[in-house]
């Protein structure tokens, strides 16, 4: 007997256009001849599902499940594809382990420790990862010249401590600039990360639970085309912005450190389903950036990507990630 999915999909911050995306993508390969797929839209308070009629029913959130003509329906897994709050937080983690329900992704304290960029790179630190050195500023403290120059160099990272996408990102020269990127950074978070900025190459890796072992994809290398000095939401998702190369055309070495690192950081922060771990390697020293537990997976999102060059279509790549989620 087919098995209910619930793809998950929307969120509250700017990425909710990507997840939309990456619910598509999902959506056309998760196998029909297993799953009866229903997408889930959640949403500023808005939780419908979205049948092919188009009609949208609303969610119970008693107990997560849609009242139709043909019956009630319930779920036996949720695929969250939220990038995110409330799907990449712990917030709908939380929710689901109260009512029972198996979901794809890492469980509450993961999800919402690995969002928090600022306690997620402590923890990596502990782990023996190099992270770049970063001052955490709320809202209503002002961070003086001399304080943020006794910790960092500029230039400066200003991003929102909890968000992705790069939105709210700036690259700050001065002092005489923070006000205003601490503003723009405050349109999307209630926190704010002032990080020092370290020049080198950028690189990003998959990692996944498959046949019963945690599997590190292969290494993508991801360069700038317009000259710019870091990837912004524009850069990210413009077309033709930015070159992403997979295999990553570096030394076996730092591949292997690369791949090696990230499984490691899978298994140390208690990760499930598909994850993706960004890196910066500065002056010879492989720095740890961030985790995403819930990448993009539009069509030319990068986990798919490499998936795929491991020899891994995303139809096995989805029902693994399903089943793993369910127990299977």
């Amino acid at each position: 007997m087919k098995k209910n999915i619930a793809l998950v999909a929307g969120g509250d911050s700017g990425e909710y256009v990507i997840s939309m995306k990456s619910a598509s993508m999902i959506r056309k390969n998760i196998d029909p001849d297993h799953y009866n797929v229903f997408t889930v839209l959640i949403s500023r308070g808005k939780w419908v599902c979205l049948l092919d009629s188009g009609e949208e029913v609303s969610v119970d959130k008693n107990d997560f499940s849609v009242l139709t003509a043909g019956g009630k329906i319930t779920f036996n897994c949720v695929f969250i594809t939220i990038h995110g709050t409330p799907g990449e937080d712990g917030k709908l983690q939380g929710y689901f382990d109260l009512l029972g329900i198996p979901y794809t992704t890492a469980g509450l304290l993961p999800s919402a420790l690995t969002f928090n960029k600022y306690f997620c790179s402590l923890v990596a630190s502990h782990f023996g990862m190099h992270v770049p050195g970063s001052v955490k500023v709320k809202r209503g403290y002002r961070l003086t010249e001399d304080e943020l120059t006794r910790l960092l160099s500029f230039p400066v990272f200003v991003k929102p401590n909890k968000g992705g996408s790069s939105l709210g990102n700036s690259l700050v020269d001065s002092y005489a600039g923070l006000d205003q990127a601490l503003e723009k950074a405050f349109e999307h978070d209630d926190e704010i990360l002032v990080e020092e900025f370290l020049p080198g190459q950028e690189f990003t890796c998959g990692a996944v639970r498959y046949g019963g072992r945690v599997i590190a994809l292969p290494v993508t290398m991801v360069t700038s085309k317009s000259g710019v000095s870091y990837f912004d939401f524009k850069a990210k998702y413009t077309k033709d912005a930015a070159e992403e190369i997979t295999p990553a055309p570096v030394s076996e070495e730092l591949t292997r450190q690369i791949r090696d690192t990230t499984a490691m950081l899978y298994e140390k922060f208690d990760l499930k389903g598909m994850a993706r771990m960004d890196y910066i390697y500065h002056d010879g020293t492989l720095f740890f950036l961030e985790i995403n537990i819930t990448p993009g997976m539009s069509e030319t999102s990068i986990v798919p990507q490499q998936a795929a060059i491991e020899g891994i279509s995303a139809r096995e790549l989805f029902t693994a990630v399903i089943e793993e989620a369910m127990g299977g």
